[in-house]
Order: C-alpha cells, then sequence, then structure tokens
C-alpha cells in the first residue's frame, strides 16, 4: 500500500471525526448542522431533522408523473428566499400569474434546458457551485441517472449554500441514492401525504407527514365548461343563458 505524502498527518483523533459534520451518527441529530430553509409547514418542518428544507445538501422528491406537489411544498421557500431561483429542465412552463399571486419574484426565476443526460449533471453541478443561485428545482424527466451521477449532484450541493432539489418518479423510492433527504409524496383529496424515508442525521424509518392544501386552493372546471358557469363570490353558478334585467323605470 503507498504511504500517505509527508506534509499529510494522518494522525486523526475520534473526537475530530465525530466534530465532522458529515460524520453520521444514528438517531442523534446534533450531527446535522440546524440550518434549513422554511418549509411553510409547521408539522414538516418539526419533522425535518434541519427544522425545514435541508441547505448545502441534496434533495430528492419521488412523485408519481408530472404534478403540481413541488409547488405546493416549495412555494414558501421560493418567497423567501434570496438569489436566483433556477428551474432546470420543468416539465411544464411555470404558470407566472400563479406564481406572482404566491409572492414569488419572478424577476428571479431563470429556466435552464438539457437534452442529454451528462448535460443535466454538468448543469446541475456548476449552478450549485454558483454563489448567485439560491434555489434549484431539478427534474430529470426521462434521462437516466446512475449512482454515480447522484454523487456527483450530492458533492456539488455541498459545495453551495443553496436549497438544491431533484424530483424524480415514484419508482425511484426502490433505487439506492446518496441524497441527504429523500421523500415520497402523494396527493388526496384534503391535502399532501409527504413520507420521509431518508433524511440524514436519523435511523431509517419512514415519517408520514400530512400537509393542508392551501387556502386559496380552488377545484377548477373542465375547459368545456368554463363558459357555462361563473363565480358569484361564495361558489360557482350557472351562467345565464340571455341577459336579464329589469324593464322598469326605462325609456
Amino acid at each position: 500500500m503507498d504511504s500517505l505524502p509527508p506534509d499529510i498527518d494522518s494522525r486523526v483523533s475520534l473526537e475530530q471525526i465525530m466534530l465532522r459534520g458529515d460524520t453520521w451518527r444514528g438517531e442523534f441529530p446534533a450531527a446535522v448542522e440546524s440550518s434549513g430553509f422554511d418549509t411553510g409547514y409547521p408539522a414538516l418542518n418539526d419533522a425535518l431533522v434541519t427544522g425545514g428544507w435541508p441547505a448545502k445538501a441534496l434533495i430528492e422528491v419521488c412523485q408519481q408523473g408530472f404534478t403540481q406537489h413541488e409547488w405546493y411544498l416549495f412555494t414558501p421557500a421560493l418567497r423567501e428566499s434570496d438569489g436566483l431561483i433556477v428551474l432546470l429542465n420543468p416539465p411544464l412552463v411555470p404558470f407566472a400569474h400563479s406564481l406572482i399571486i404566491a409572492g414569488v419574484d419572478m424577476e428571479r426565476v431563470r429556466i435552464v434546458r438539457s437534452s442529454r443526460a451528462e448535460d443535466f449533471i454538468s448543469s446541475f453541478v456548476e449552478l450549485c457551485r454558483t454563489p448567485a443561485c439560491g434555489i434549484l428545482l431539478a427534474w430529470p424527466q426521462d434521462l437516466r441517472l446512475t449512482y454515480t451521477d447522484l454523487r456527483k449532484c450530492l458533492l456539488a450541493a455541498h459545495e453551495g449554500d443553496g436549497l438544491y432539489t431533484l424530483f424524480r418518479s415514484s419508482a425511484s423510492q426502490q433505487e439506492s441514492s446518496p441524497a441527504s433527504l429523500r421523500v415520497l409524496v402523494g396527493a388526496q383529496a384534503d391535502g399532501i401525504v409527504a413520507n420521509i424515508f431518508k433524511q440524514r442525521g436519523m435511523l431509517q424509518g419512514d415519517k408520514l407527514v400530512k400537509l393542508p392544501l392551501p387556502s386559496n386552493t380552488e377545484a377548477v372546471l373542465p375547459y368545456h365548461l368554463l363558459d357555462l358557469y361563473e363565480s358569484d363570490g361564495t361558489g360557482l353558478r350557472p351562467k345565464p343563458k340571455a341577459p336579464v334585467f329589469s324593464i322598469r323605470g326605462r325609456k
């Protein structure tokens, strides 16, 4: 075995190792830095070791198909964060008006496209290393990412100070991943269920957290019914088929 270079001291005490932030100590959350981004959901903050979305870490959110979960989960962080908000390979162009209503500064939002896995990873890594990028939300979509690819993303996230998240398919839950935090999300009629099945600093074990939908969330009618109904402030009612007015007092 090759010996270490003379300028490297191989004598490292156990205390030095235990003081490192990346040393895993089972169930003891003291091993994890407490800095985090407020999720906007007290129950979710309480379930996360960092008291919010962890900074300088790789977050992996597994979900089925292209849903709205990412916006429900991360809009509070988008609203309160500093720096650029970069969307890497979003499956759809976000509806800017709804983000503006939610309080997101659209002047800070950027969209980056990449069609190949190697370009996607390179973009993710460079964006993590860029001080101007405060939040990075990335969708690999159909790109196949290896464990080595995910490891590169994790190491790059450690170099930054922001919030870095990958949105992958629900099938990815069964795959091994070095991500610091892994969450499986799904929708119910009255809210979102987040299953935290891995987080750094805690022994493996699922944590289920139910999150309410935002108070301003309303059901949207199918497109072909939009011209047939209108809102009266308390609900929907059929639009009159012809204008109705009183003739009394008309000249």
